[in-house]
Order: structure tokens, then sequence, then C-alpha cells
């Protein structure tokens, strides 16, 4: 009996993992594509952020829902209603014609994921307790950490072969394939809490989204100026509607968000940690793309595998965590998982200033492994020092709030990488070009420029494709330096809120 109960938990383990793997392939191909896209509808860097964006805030959105839903519908039921969200979503991002159709598309999949991540975190933390537990998450966490840099290499691939539409096709054909695994091994969930009221605080949803929103606007509309009203002023609203929600939600007798848990330090201390891997790992993704199938023109599916340092690195991390938790604990595991990330930024970003070759290459690859080893160790070890101190009937509620810091995270990543690289391109442009006599106007991306330089012929052509290398190369050190010291301010708040935790 208990041979057959663990190979049936075993099943869903790796049911739910196969869903974990999917969607993140699903989230960083797309970005593969992005330079494509860019090139397909002449979008700019804002367009583009908000085709990630677009992801980011519907997942903010339905995140802190899902896990409300799931702890009272159910979190299998809740979360195959997600992976149907995908499938739709395919659909239309294969028939689409434009930004907009593809804004909807990405939209729908960030609803899915928003459904997907909690109730499967909600269901590992339900089948497995204690040192199982600890077992489910690496394992998690590697299916996750898998599909993050391997979706670059499967993005190339469908890039190169079929166009980017090939990547909805995929995506159509593989969630509805998780659906049918899942609906087979997976068992039922959360049916003695289904008595609880499903009166949806719907003042509270709209609330943060509205907030999100128009923080990510701000973030976005910061690339052209942080003191422009247009940057600045959504993003102060944004920040008073968060906090209004955050206040809103507190004194309701309905609330969406469990805050009461916060009051731990270990679940605590998880949060910011959580926030920063995913900050770190979707900054990276959206702007190290066009670094390589651009700037060094690698194309998709070379510069897709460019990207195996980190998940090499990560997948080797993920498989140490049990032995670097037992010898220092979780709360040391989570800070020298942030110390690798500021460490593998700052590499990354000396690198550009090397010159091109084996010196250059070696010292980015270098950068790769050390910040993957951190997103590969902390992510298992983080997860479950936090649901390790969730009650089971309150899964769905923890495992929401921590992934809307996580979302936080994705959606500062892009932001913050996405602007100031953005910003620093077109300064460095300008000011490259003109010292070597070239125009100094952008077209405002380094995929338009290089467009433009393709247009033209002679060295009018080559001075247009050298600036525009050397400018990006100039704004990625500003990004990941920046980066480094988000992250390592990060670590200091961690330390401190986690200071009186037990080891």
């Amino acid at each position: 009996m208990d041979d057959t109960s663990g190979r049936n938990l075993n099943r869903s383990l790796i049911c739910l993992c196969a869903a974990e793997l999917v969607m993140m392939v699903n989230t960083t191909a797309f970005n593969v594509a992005l330079p494509n896209i860019a090139e397909s509808f002449e979008a700019g860097t804002a367009e583009q952020q908000w085709v990630v964006s677009s992801y980011n805030l519907a997942f903010a959105a339905v995140v802190l829902l899902a896990g409300f839903l799931g702890d009272r519908l159910g979190h299998l039921r809740t979360m195959l209603a997600g992976l149907g969200m995908f499938v739709i979503a395919s659909a239309i991002g294969l028939m689409a014609g434009n930004v907009p159709m593809l804004l909807v598309s990405r939209a729908i999949m960030g609803a899915g994921a928003g459904v997907v991540i909690p109730m499967g975190q909600a269901l590992l933390g339900i089948l497995f307790r204690g040192s199982e537990l600890s077992h489910a998450m690496t394992t998690w966490a590697i299916a996750g950490t898998l599909g993050v840099p391997f979706g670059p290499l499967v993005g190339g691939a469908l890039t190169a072969m079929l166009g980017w539409r090939g990547i909805f096709g995929f995506d159509g054909v593989v969630f509805l394939a998780v659906i049918a695994v899942i609906r087979m091994n997976v068992p039922q969930t959360g049916a003695s809490h289904e008595s609880r009221a499903l009166h949806v605080p719907w003042a509270s949803v709209a609330m943060m989204f509205a907030g999100f929103t128009l923080f990510s606007a701000g973030l976005v509309n910061a690339q052209h100026g942080i003191l422009a009203a247009n940057a600045w002023v959504p993003m102060a609203v944004g920040i008073v509607l968060a906090t209004g929600f955050v206040l809103h939600d507190h004194a309701s007798r309905n609330p969406l968000m469990e805050l009461g848990l916060m009051k731990d330090p270990s679940f605590a201390a998880c949060a910011p940690a959580l926030m920063m891997l995913n900050f770190s790992m979707y900054g990276i993704i959206f702007i190290m793309p066009t670094y390589l199938e651009t700037v060094l023109d690698h194309g998709a599916l070379i510069g897709g595998m460019m990207l195996m340092p980190l998940v090499v690195a990560s997948i080797v991390g993920a498989r140490m965590n049990d032995w670097i938790v037992s010898g220092v604990g979780s709360r040391g595991t989570s800070l020298l998982a942030l110390g690798c990330l500021a460490i593998g930024m700052l590499t990354i970003g000396a690198a550009m200033r090397l010159p091109e070759g084996i010196a250059g290459q070696s010292t980015m690859m270098a950068g790769q492994i050390v910040a993957g080893f951190g997103l590969g160790v902390g992510q298992p070890a983080m997860l479950t020092w936090a649901m390790g101190r969730v009650p089971v009937e309150r899964s769905g509620a923890g495992s929401s709030l921590l992934t809307v810091f996580r979302q936080f995270g994705s959606i500062i990543g892009v932001g913050i990488f996405g602007s100031i690289q953005s910003g620093l391109y077109m300064t460095r442009f300008h000011d490259f070009a003109q010292s070597a006599g070239a125009d100094p106007q952008s077209a405002g991306a380094a995929p338009l420029d290089f467009q433009r330089a393709a247009g033209l012929t002679g060295t009018a052509g080559d001075l247009i494709r050298q600036t525009a290398s050397r400018a990006y190369e100039s704004a990625m050190t500003g990004s990941f330096t920046t980066a480094a010291t988000v992250i390592v301010i990060s670590c200091g708040v961690v330390a401190l809120i986690s200071r009186k935790t037990p080891q």
C-alpha cells in the first residue's frame, strides 16, 4: 500500500514538474523571438517591454485570486483552468497580425501562469511534508530552472525553422498534452475547504491590478527619463494604489491576501529573496537575446545555445541544494544564492568592457555560471524554507503570496533592465555616433538600428552597426551594475529580517 502510494505521489510530482517545465520554456522561448517580432511589426523597445510586461501584469492580477479560489474550489481544478488559458492564448498568438493582438495573447498566458505556478506549489505543499517536501521542491525547481534557459534553445530552433509563430503552435500542442496527463495522475485536493465563502473581493483585485499596471507603465516610460511626468506620475499613483490595496485587504473580513503569514520571519525573509531571483532571471533573459542575436549576429538558435552555461549551472545548483542547506541552513543558502547573483551580474557587465575575443566570451560565460548557480540553489531552498512554515489549509494563499513577490520581481526586472538599457543605449549611441561622424539619431532600439544599417551601403552602414554594438555593450554594463546593486541591498534586507530565525 505504501509502495502504491509512493508511486502515485511520484507520478503526481512528475506531472506537476512537467507543467512547470513547459510553462517556463514558454516564457523564455518567447523572449528569444523578440528581435524577430520587433522586425516583423517594427516594434521599439517600449513596445517590446509591453509585450513582456503584459504577461507579467496579468500574472500579478490573478495570482492572489488563484490562491483564493484554489483554497475554496480545489487546487487541481483551478490549476487545470490555468493550463487551459495557455491553449486559448496559443491560438490567438498564432493568428496575431499586430502588436495589440500579441499583447492579448501574452496577457492570457500570463493569467494562466498566475494560476498554474501557485497551484502547483500549493499541491506540492499538500501532497508532501517534511523531508519529502524538500525533495519535491528541489525537483520542481530543477524543472523550472531547466525551462528558463532551455526555453531559448526551443525558441531559437522554432524561430529558425518556422518563424516566431511556431512557438505558439508548439505551445498549443504541448499544453493540451500536459492537461491530459495531469488529469489522469494528480489527485484532487482542497475538497474539505469548499464550504468556505466564495465571495470574491473584486475591489482588492482591481486596486492591485491598477497599482501594478501604473507602476509598470512608469517603469517603461522611464527609459526617456525618470523625471519625466509620464514616468514618475504613474509610478507614484501605482505605489499609492498598491498601498491602498494592502490596507484595504488587511482590514477586510474577506481578504484576498493572507498577510498574517508575513509575521513569520522565515516566510517574510523569503519574499524579497524570491523577488530578486525573478528580478535577475527576467532581466537577463530580456536583454541578453538582443546582444547575442543582433549585436553578435549569431541568430536565434545559436543565441539560445550561448545561454547554456546558465542552464547547466542552474541544474548543478539545484542538485547541490540539499547538501548546501544541510551545511549552512536555509538562511545561509538563500544569502549565498543572492551573493552569487550579484557577483554574476557584475561579471557579465564587466565582460562588456573587454575586447571581443576569448577574454570577453570567457568572462561572460563565467558570469552566467555564477548567476545560474545562484538561481538554481536559491529557488528550492527559499520555497522549502517558506512553504514549510505554511499550514496545509492555507497552502494556496501562502503560495500565491510568495508568487506575488516573485512576479513583482519579474515586473521590475523587465522594467528596470529595459528602461536603463534603452535609456543608456540611446545616450551612448548619440555620443559614439557624434564622435565617429555618423548620424547621431537612434531608431530607439538596437534591432531597429541594425535593420536601418542593413539598408545603407558602404561605410555608412558599417558605421551605424559599429556604433549600435558599442552603445548596446556599454548600456549592458550599466544595466548589470545597477542590478547587482539592487540585489546586494536586498540581500542585506533578507539578512536583517531573518537574523533571529533558526538555522
